[in-house]
């Protein structure tokens, strides 16, 4: 084997190697959630995120963010955009305050006034959701209620 080979066989391996990190570094596993931030409002509702504890958020696999003020919204967006190429999905711990993924998170239905009236609220604990739920099941307006009772969420139940 000449020298040219041998270096066009050695750059052959690094621009391999260069393109198998660029993929590996991509993969859902190093997603991470997104700050909210003041201005940042509902991909659903349009209403404005003003308490975390009940945030979540879809991160596609085109690495764009859709952010919600309920988990109620983020259930209608899904159910509204079948579409939607799902990378990840993260929810505010209620109590903790810390982004929790999707596939270690308890959702409860209690009786605590979300913004948008659904009383899901999401743990990253399962034994602490039951003790909450237990503590605080759902009653009254919080679960009888389609949306929010605005026109921004009328009709939009199916």
């Amino acid at each position: 084997m000449n020298k040219p080979d041998l270096f066009l066989n050695t750059w052959d391996h690094v621009v391999t190697t260069l393109f198998a990190l660029l993929f590996v570094g991509c993969a859902a596993s190093d997603l991470r959630p997104v700050d909210i931030y003041p201005e940042d409002n509902c991909s659903n509702c349009r209403m404005a995120i003003s308490e975390e504890q009940f945030a979540s958020q879809i991160i596609t696999e085109e690495r764009e963010v859709f952010k919600f003020d309920d988990i109620g919204c983020l259930e209608k967006f899904k159910g509204k955009r079948p579409d939607l190429r799902i990378a990840a999905i993260y929810y505010k711990d209620y109590e903790a305050k810390q982004w929790v993924p999707s596939d270690r998170v308890t959702i409860v239905e209690t009786d605590v006034i979300t913004p948008m009236s659904s009383g899901k609220i999401a743990f990253g604990d399962a034994d602490r959701a039951r003790e909450f739920a237990k503590k605080h099941p759902p009653k009254g307006k919080a679960t009888e209620q389609k949306g929010c009772g605005m026109s921004c969420c009328a009709g939009t139940d199916e």
